[in-house]
């Protein structure tokens, strides 16, 4: 134990020295200079101190001030020849640990010491628990502050990645009035766009607005919250009613009369286009700052994926019109292949729709379809027009059209089954096909169903080298080819889409030999009874045709 004695009168110093000297385990120093004795002290780890009230060149009271100041842990006993209550009382609240009256003796001065190492181990016990505790809290509030970043941070992954997931504008803007009312937990919210040609806000996107789609409708903005975002873009938050929003036009319309409110400015193409408002907030609670983050990163997020959906959809439009009126141009030189891609891409929107295509299966079709003979583009006029028969050659590089296609719209970004279209549109159920040579399934699934639609319009079309077929007429040729050319369920399925179609004039009769069920594998799919009278029929399990077959 290093103990510090701080007095003046020599005395003192060496009888505690005396009186410690010979127990082990005490280290006594002794400063009759308080000024260095208290600089030794705050340099120095120091376990006891013994200090005199009455000095010369500083009193002991003022020492202890000061070394409270930088030790305030360290026992100081205090010790004096003049002892009364208001010194003691003081002492003690200057931070003393004892009081010593001299002259002691030595039991007082160890029974001082045995207490003060009770205290300190105490004290010791008393600041390991704080530093304990202290470390509990700093780790309580980083675990705090984890939490809420690590929450945070998911909330932001989350708007990002269900935007980016969204492929055209309503999408978006559903999506951002979706996730601003589960952000912000509100039960109402709107998402308008400026309109010049009405000259008023047209709702794109709500939710919660009395109990209807009002996606369309047109508000009123002039001297209202909206209008006044609008044209400032500035936010406006209402925490508590006002007067104003109560009485605002535009709050009135769609029943938002409650705060707390948000109008929040939506900014495209550094212009104030647009006002997502939202209000009637669960528990009627204020918006938090996190809240307001979120609100303002999900806005400038779905802005950003707005701007970015428009660019490529206006990119994409103007590029597939270019390749479309490519594609017309190389039509248009030849009457009989005039409009066939429009027809096809038509036919095939049919089959989809018999077969129960996904939306984006369709879209393909629709988009993709209409340049499926793009690669025509590669191929010389004169083989394309070319009257008579092709020779072996010719007909190779007149193949080569769906390779050359691929090529023209490597560029473009499309998915496999997109490209299969243009690519595998000419293989066959039986692998003989081109230019791959696939068969059945391994046939790309779009593919197949562009290949029925492509056949049945080049044979009820004319050609320099032969007349169209009659409806009929190619319909018999498509269930002839059903199994080796045709996929059999599309075949089947262009069959439905005709009759539901109306495209052909033949009633439907029934047979007491149908088969029920539209795929029976005991089934001998699409046999032909030829004949030149009235009862000649063509007979398909479930597609029963009577079709005068001259």
């Amino acid at each position: 134990m290093h103990i510090i004695v701080i007095d003046d009168d020599p005395y003192i110093g060496e009888f505690i020295s005396e009186c410690l000297e010979n127990i082990s385990g005490y280290v006594v120093e002794r400063f009759p200079n308080p000024l260095v004795g208290l600089d030794y002290v705050l340099e120095n780890d120091i376990n006891c101190i013994f200090l005199d009230i009455h000095m010369p060149e500083r009193d002991g009271l003022e020492t202890l001030a000061r070394l409270r100041e930088k030790k305030p842990y360290v026992p100081v006993v205090m010790m004096t020849g003049n002892p009364s209550l208001r010194l003691s009382i003081e002492a003690l609240r200057n931070g003393a640990t004892d009081f010593l009256t001299k002259p002691f003796t030595q039991d007082q001065l160890l029974l001082c010491l045995e207490k003060i190492k009770r205290q300190t181990k105490v004290l010791d016990e008393k600041i390991i628990l704080e530093a304990k505790l202290k470390a509990k809290e700093d780790i309580d509030r980083l675990n705090r502050e984890l939490t809420a970043r690590t929450e945070l941070q998911s909330a932001l992954f989350t708007i990002s990645q269900e935007l980016d997931d969204l492929k055209n504008e309503s999408e978006i803007q559903a999506k951002i009035v979706e996730l601003a009312c589960r952000i912000l937990k509100v039960k109402k919210a709107a998402f308008l766009f400026y309109n010049k040609d009405v000259d008023g806000m047209v709702v794109v996107a709500s939710r919660g607005i009395y109990q209807g789609n009002y996606r369309g409708l047109v508000l009123p903005y002039q001297d209202s919250i909206v209008g006044r975002v609008l044209k400032t873009g500035c936010p406006y938050i209402a925490s508590s009613l006002n007067g104003s929003p109560r009485l605002d036009p535009f709050f009135s319309t769609w029943g938002l009369n409650n705060p707390p409110l948000i109008c929040y400015p939506v900014v495209l193409a550094q212009r104030n286009c647009g006002v997502l408002a939202l209000g009637e907030k669960d528990n009627n609670g204020l918006f938090s700052g996190k809240e307001l983050s979120l609100l303002e990163f999900l806005v400038q997020k779905g802005s950003l994926r707005l701007e970015n959906v428009t660019l490529y959809e206006n990119l994409t439009r103007n590029f597939y019109g270019t390749l479309q009126s490519l594609v017309t141009a190389l039509e248009a030189k030849d009457v009989y292949t005039k409009w066939h891609s429009q027809r096809v891409t038509e036919y095939a929107l049919m089959i989809a729709k018999v077969l129960g295509c996904t939306e984006e299966e369709t879209q393909s079709i629709r988009t993709i379809t209409f340049l499926h003979d793009i690669g025509k583009l590669g191929i010389q006029d004169s083989l394309l027009n070319k009257p008579g028969n092709l020779t072996e050659n010719e007909y190779h590089t007149i193949q080569m059209h769906t390779r050359i296609g691929v090529k023209i719209v490597e560029n473009l970004n499309l998915n496999e089954e997109e490209v299969a279209i243009i690519r595998n549109h000419h293989e066959c159920w039986d692998g003989s096909g081109y230019p791959d040579g696939l068969g059945e399934e391994d046939i790309p699934f779009l593919a197949r169903i562009v290949s029925v639609a492509d056949s049945f319009d080049a044979m009820t079309s004319n050609r320099s080298y032969r007349k169209a077929l009659n409806t009929e007429e190619a319909m018999v040729r498509l269930v002839e080819q059903r199994g080796r050319q045709f996929d059999p369920m599309v075949v089947d399925s262009f069959l439905t889409a005709l009759k539901e179609n109306k495209l052909f004039s033949v009633p439907m009769i029934s047979y007491k030999n149908s088969y029920e069920g539209f795929y029976p594998d005991i089934v001998d799919w699409g046999y032909i009874i030829k004949g030149g009278t009235k009862d000649t029929h063509l007979e398909v399990c479930r597609f029963n045709y009577r079709s005068p077959l001259a």
